[in-house]
C-alpha cells in the first residue's frame, strides 16, 4: 500500500552515501517513506497510489530555513530606507502595537505560502523580531493553526521580547483599542503554557521552541544595545533555561561579535548540543572551538542585511573544519526573498571571494547545509533530511525541463548552482502533497493573497508607516542613496 508514489525521477538521496539514484521512484504511505526503488517495479508494486510523473525532475528532501520571522512577511521592504538600528525599533514599536490575530493569521498564512513555493518544508520562526507578541498566548497559537493548515513544518520560537520590562502592549478587537502592561513572569508564563500544548500535539508539524532576540551584551556588533537591556541578561537566561529543561526543548538566538564568548563565560547556560546561533558573523577563533566544544550549532544566512551592515564575517570553512554543524537561513523576506536555493550560491559566493579561492564551499556541502544539516540542528535528523525507507516525507521535487537547468547532467551543480526556489514543481510535508506543478494543493492562493493586500493596507494606515513604504528621495540616476 502506498498513498502517493513520486514515480521515475532521479533521487538525490542525502543518505548516508549521498546516493544519486537514475529512474528511481519514492512510494509514500502514513506520511513516511515506505520505498525506494527502481522506477518500472514500484510502479508495479504500487498500483493504486496517486502517481506524480517525475520525469527529468530531481527529487530531493525539502530546504531547511534556521531563521525565518513571522511578522516579516507582511513588512517587505517596509523601512528600508532606515538604518539597521532604526528599522528593529520601529519594528518594535508597531509590531506590539498595531497588529491584531488576523494580521498574524495573515501574515502566517504568506509566510507559508511562499516558502513552501520555494521548495523550504521546514522553518524556524520567532514570533516577531525579538519575542515580540507573547504578551498573549492567541497570536502564537493563530500563527500556528494556519502554518498546520497549509502545510509548511514550523518551530515557532518563544520567549521574552528585549527588556526592559514591563512593556506596554495594545490590543485590537472589534475596531477597539486597548493598552495593558505586562510584567516579565508574565510572558515567561505564556511560553511555558504554549511550549506545554506543543507537547500535547506529537502528530503535528508545528510545535515551539525557545528563543531570544540577542543575549544583550555590550558589543560592537549589536545594533540596538544599551545598558538597561545588559541588565536584564542574567534573569532572561535562567528563564530561558529553566523553560529548556523542563520542556525538553531546543534554544535559537542572534550570536555575533563577542556574546558566545560572553555567554560561555558568565555560564549562562545556553550553549549546547540544541543551542542554534544565528549569523556567527564576527566571532573570533575562540567562539569557535566554544562552539565546537559545546556541540552548538551555526545558521549562516549569507543575504541577510547585517552582512553589509555590519561587520565580520561569518566563518563557515573555519566552523565546518573545526566540527561545527552549520545550516542555512533566509533571515527575513524584509529585504529579499526566502529562496534557500540562492542562499546555497550567496554562501558558497562569499567565502570564495573573500579568500579568491574557488575550491570553497563544494557544491555537495552547500546542499548538505541547506538540507542534512538544517535537520540536524533542529534535532530532526534522525526523522527528516534524506530520502530513505522510514524516514518522514518532507520531499520536492525539482523541475529540469528547463533551458537554464539543462543538459540533465551533473545533478547537484546544476540544483546548487543553476536552479532556484521557482523551479521546484512538488511539496510534500509529512506524506501530504501540498503543492503539486506549483499550485498549491491546500489552500486558496489567490483568496489569500486578496486577503494579504486588504490587511497590510489597514495595517499600514494604523501604525503610521505609509511614509515608509515610500522610496527615498535619492533613488534614481545615483551611486547612493544614503
Amino acid at each position: 500500500m502506498a498513498d502517493l508514489l513520486l514515480h521515475n525521477g532521479l533521487v538525490v538521496a542525502m543518505d548516508a552515501g549521498r546516493r544519486v539514484l537514475e529512474k528511481t521512484s519514492v512510494a509514500i504511505q502514513g506520511g513516511r517513506i515506505v520505498e525506494v526503488g527502481p522506477a518500472a517495479a514500484l510502479r508495479t508494486a504500487y498500483p493504486a497510489a496517486t502517481t506524480i510523473d517525475c520525469t527529468r525532475k530531481a527529487i530531493l528532501p525539502g530546504m531547511v530555513d534556521l531563521h525565518g520571522y513571522l511578522g516579516g512577511s507582511l513588512l517587505k521592504s517596509v523601512g528600508q530606507s532606515l538604518d539597521g538600528a532604526s528599522r528593529r525599533r520601529m519594528l518594535d514599536a508597531v509590531l506590539p502595537d498595531a497588529t491584531d490575530e488576523e494580521w498574524w493569521e495573515v501574515e502566517a498564512q504568506l509566510a507559508a505560502l511562499e516558502r513552501l513555493k520555494l521548495g523550504t518544508t521546514c522553518m524556524y520562526s520567532m514570533m516577531g523580531g525579538n519575542g515580540t507578541r507573547t504578551d498573549d498566548v492567541v497570536f502564537a497559537q493563530t500563527a500556528a493553526r494556519q502554518l498546520e493548515w497549509i502545510g509548511l513544518r514550523t518551530r515557532i520560537g518563544v520567549g521574552p521580547a528585549r527588556p526592559p520590562w514591563p512593556r506596554t502592549y495594545t490590543y485590537w478587537r472589534g475596531g477597539t483599542r486597548t493598552e495593558r502592561q505586562v510584567a516579565f513572569d508574565e510572558v515567561i508564563a505564556n511560553c511555558d503554557r504554549l511550549l506545554a500544548e506543543s507537547r500535547l500535539n506529537p502528530g503535528g508539524i508545528v510545535d515551539y521552541g525557545v528563543a531570544l532576540s540577542r543575549i544583550g551584551n555590550r558589543n560592537e556588533h549589536d545594533p540596538v544595545w544599551d545598558p538597561e537591556k545588559e541588565g536584564w541578561i542574567r534573569r532572561q537566561a535562567e528563564a530561558v533555561t529553566d523553560l529548556m529543561k523542563r520542556h525538553d526543548v531546543g534554544f535559537w538566538t542572534h550570536m555575533y561579535g563577542n556574546s558566545i564568548e560572553y555567554a560561555h563565560d558568565e555560564k549562562l547556560g545556553l550553549l549546547g548540543p540544541r543551542s542554534i546561533l544565528s549569523h556567527c558573523t564576527g566571532i573570533s577563533e575562540r567562539a569557535i572551538g566554544i562552539m565546537r566544544e559545546t556541540g552548538a550549532h551555526a545558521a549562516h544566512h549569507p543575504r541577510a542585511g547585517r552582512i553589509y551592515t555590519y561587520p565580520g564575517r561569518c566563518p563557515v570553512p573555519e566552523l565546518i573544519e573545526a566540527g561545527v554543524n552549520v545550516g542555512l537561513g533566509a533571515d527575513t523576506p524584509a529585504t529579499h526573498n526566502c529562496d534557500i536555493f540562492l542562499d546555497m550560491k550567496a554562501a558558497i559566493d562569499q567565502q570564495r571571494i573573500h579568500f579568491k579561492d574557488p575550491d570553497l564551499i563544494p557544491p555537495g556541502k552547500a546542499l548538505e547545509m541547506a538540507t542534512v544539516d538544517g535537520y540536524k540542528a533542529l534535532g530532526l535528523d534522525r526523522e527528516l533530511g534524506s530520502v530513505e525507507t522510514g524516514k518522514q516525507a518532507d520531499l520536492i521535487t525539482v523541475d529540469f525541463s528547463q533551458p537554464h537547468l539543462a543538459p540533465f547532467d551533473m545533478p547537484v551543480y546544476r540544483l546548487v548552482y543553476n536552479a532556484t526556489g521557482h523551479d521546484v514543481s512538488d511539496v510534500v510535508v509529512a506524506g501530504r502533497l501540498v503543492m503539486r506543478d506549483r499550485r498549491i494543493l491546500t489552500a486558496d492562493e489567490r483568496e489569500i493573497l486578496e486577503r494579504v493586500e486588504r490587511v497590510y493596507r489597514f495595517f499600514m494606515e494604523r501604525a503610521g508607516l505609509s511614509g515608509l513604504a515610500q522610496a527615498p528621495g535619492r533613488f534614481w540616476g545615483v551611486s547612493r542613496s544614503g
